[in-house]
């Protein structure tokens, strides 16, 4: 119990230093979020100009695809701000010959790395994703309180997928040193998770729930509050427990390969 609340207590001392750092420019706080808020919402504007314009993903209506893409932007409000900067931090910190002090203190490296990870910057997307899924939900109707459940169980699911491709990026920057395309990659395959799975060719749609189970992002947990069912779902939480595990392992192994770089 004792090891559990120090964690969290550098958890939130982590947060509150994120926080403080912010908010002492609150003009460019507050500028900041207004800016990334507009920018994730530009796949929901495109989405909205398809359906005016009489095209659609075939099945769903312009609410439930928009619903897809609040849960999406939930699930990165919540995973980026937390943890999604320990990629940037790592591989600045390998490339400035810096990470090697983190072995030194007595909490694990990862650990370490994600308590620094903390931007406040990136609340923007959880605010834009909760405004977007409660005006969605407002015209859909409120979920029962199975659909609730069953999105509580897959939600965590997709933060368990942001968490293990997150971990898989930092771990790549300890030995690829300053080279952030990971990112740029990882970004580019992610959207696909924002949108109806008919936008994948039918032959391919069982990789959106198996292998790196992108549907589980956002297409999971809308659908289990649309009251939807989606095939492979068990495919994707044995795929997303897979790559959790896998990704934590590949942490360790490459932490052992590390060679100080910089300076």
């Amino acid at each position: 119990m004792k090891s559990l609340k120090g964690h969290l207590a550098l958890h939130l001392e982590g947060v509150r230093l994120g926080l403080a750092v912010r908010l002492a420019n609150r003009v460019d706080f507050a500028a900041s979020l207004l800016v990334m808020m507009g920018l994730e919402f530009v796949p929901t504007l495109i989405t909205a100009l398809l359906y005016r314009n009489g095209l659609a993903f075939p099945g769903w209506s312009l609410q439930e695809a928009l619903l897809v893409q609040g849960v999406f932007l939930t699930a990165k409000g919540i995973a980026y701000p937390f943890f999604g900067g320990m990629v940037w931090n790592t591989g600045e910190m390998v490339r400035e010959g810096t990470f090697e002090l983190l072995l030194l203190q007595p909490r694990h490296p990862l650990q370490s790395c994600m308590a620094r990870a903390f931007d406040a910057e990136d609340l923007g997307k959880l605010a834009g994703g909760l405004a977007l899924s409660g005006w969605c939900l407002s015209h859909l109707g409120a979920p029962s309180a199975l659909q609730l459940a069953g999105f509580a169980i897959l939600f965590s699911l997709s933060i368990a997928l942001f968490l293990a491709s997150i971990v898989a990026m930092g771990s790549l920057l300890i030995v690829w040193v300053g080279n952030f395309r990971v990112y740029e990659i990882f970004e580019t395959v992610a959207s696909l998770g924002q949108f109806p799975p008919t936008i994948v060719p039918r032959r391919l749609r069982s990789l959106a729930t198996a292998g790196f189970p992108f549907a589980a992002f956002a297409v999971l947990p809308a659908s289990s509050l649309l009251g939807r069912s989606v095939e492979g779902v068990w495919f994707a939480v044995v795929s997303v427990a897979i790559l959790l595990f896998a990704s934590f392992a590949f942490w360790n192994r490459l932490l052992r390969r590390l060679i100080g770089a910089g300076g």
